[in-house]
């Protein structure tokens, strides 16, 4: 089987409505989307930010590379409208965040972003791209964080941007091939995260 240019994962105990309507709501005869539910986690021994998040939005490299060229824009259009919809309904929902429990000086205290929803992005050079999304508040709207990480990976896949252009340091090997970014709330620009400085 052919890899899926999109895949979605989640925690069994989720509501996988949620996630069946997304698929429906972008497939395109030629996409190839993959949705799996998977069993709850166990215990984790690394980092928060390294943790699968309870639910998870896989965009690969063949997306950009391949099928955005056929399909053109108004797909791109669709699937930032629905992955921004999804976004907000999964961090919306009451008791999806994780709570995580850890002996003294193993749990970080100043981890602002969510264990509830993720999404990953391939990169080039075997790596990958993992966006950070802020724990719910009573006022969040993901909509322009959504928006602005498909626009820096589409100009990133085009070659328009490079690693650089949102301040990794091209000096280190990612961690687990993972690059974690966020969107800086002020300059609204998708910036790298270094998770040496979180833990």
């Amino acid at each position: 089987m052919a890899t899926p240019d999109l895949s979605i994962t989640y925690n069994e105990n989720l509501p996988g409505d949620l996630f069946e309507e997304f698929k429906a709501s972008i497939s395109n005869g030629d996409l190839r989307v993959a949705i799996e539910s998977r069993e709850e986690d166990g215990p984790y021994a690394c980092p928060e930010w390294f943790i699968l998040t309870a639910a998870a939005v896989f965009i690969g490299k063949s997306y950009f590379d391949g099928f955005l060229k056929e399909a053109g824009k108004d797909h791109y259009q669709a699937l930032k409208s629905h992955l921004a919809g999804l976004t907000n309904k999964v961090m919306c929902k009451p008791r999806i965040e994780p709570v995580i429990f850890g002996t003294k000086g193993k749990i970080s205290s100043n981890n602002p972003y969510s264990l509830a929803f993720s999404i990953y992005a391939e990169a080039n050079d075997g790596n990958r791209f993992k966006l950070l999304l802020p724990k719910p508040s009573d006022t969040e709207d993901y909509t322009e964080i959504i928006y602005q990480f498909l626009e820096f990976l589409n100009s990133y896949h085009s070659g328009v941007k490079v690693l650089e252009d949102i301040g990794f340091d091209n000096q280190i090997t990612p961690p687990s091939r993972t690059i974690f970014v966020h969107m800086n709330n002020e300059s609204k620009q998708i910036e790298w995260l270094d998770e040496r400085e979180y833990r």
